[in-house]
């Protein structure tokens, strides 16, 4: 929230690097912890909300339609951790008085693949970037792109920084960790063989439109782009309506 009004006025990246430096004391110092036992978390709750809301109007309003798409499943996972979050702490609840752990209460857990949440809120922001790239570049063609976020997103998950419920080299049997990161292999390269079709021409090429551009000077080229698109559409209309009189 206020980004856009702070990069009109010139900010950059080292906005948000002085945002983290002055979070950082309230962190090692335990502050934070002293004002969420002093405030009310069910006054807090009204405002991150908004301030949710606020942020996604903000990202729509600079994001083309066609990612939006990729917009909506990138944050699928932090909607998986909020769920697997409040069905843990639910059933925990239910069974404090039998003595019984979450781990050994999930077996009551029926009617969807409890695992798969899991899975899918391991890592959760994390997952939100590298799915959202990954469908990115998926909808603008750019498959050499994707190919590298698969393999990184292959890479995280067998560390067990996505995907997974604890940090380690997940390469048992049990383990989750090598699964994802095969199947994020197998993307990359699926991802290749398009990048060849694409380059023997059997396919279309990838969107063209600047990558280097911060969020308002892309915004600004996207209006220009759709003015240009508005007159030209006009300019066959009156040729149209010309030819069409004569």
């Amino acid at each position: 929230v206020g980004h856009p009004a702070l990069k009109k006025m010139g900010a950059r990246q080292g906005y948000s690097l002085l945002n983290g430096l002055a979070f950082l004391p309230f962190c090692f110092f335990g502050i934070s912890g002293l004002l969420v036992s002093v405030i009310a978390t069910v006054s807090i709750n009204p405002i991150l909300v908004f301030i949710g809301v606020v942020i996604c109007v903000d990202t729509l309003s600079i994001t083309p339609k066609r990612h939006y798409p990729a917009f909506l499943i990138g944050l699928m996972p932090v909607i998986a951790d909020w769920a697997n979050g409040t069905i843990a702490n639910g059933v925990a609840s239910a069974y404090s008085k039998s003595n019984m752990t979450f781990s050994q209460a999930q077996s009551s857990i029926t009617g969807f693949n409890y695992q798969g949440l899991v899975n899918f809120s391991g890592g959760a922001l994390l997952q939100c970037i590298f799915l959202t790239a990954i469908m990115m570049y998926i909808i603008d063609r750019k498959f050499i792109y994707a190919c590298v976020w698969s393999l990184l997103a292959g890479l995280f998950a067998f560390f067990g920084l996505i995907n997974a419920s604890g940090v380690g080299v997940l390469y048992r049997k049990d383990d989750y960790g090598w699964k994802f990161t095969t199947g994020y292999t197998m993307l990359a390269v699926l991802f290749l063989g398009f990048e060849f079709c694409q380059r023997r021409q059997w396919i279309e090429q990838p969107v063209s439109e600047p990558d280097d551009l911060s969020s308002l000077e892309w915004a600004e080229w996207n209006r220009q782009q759709q003015q240009q698109t508005n007159n030209t559409n006009q300019d066959e209309e009156l040729k149209t309506k010309f030819q069409t009189f004569f």
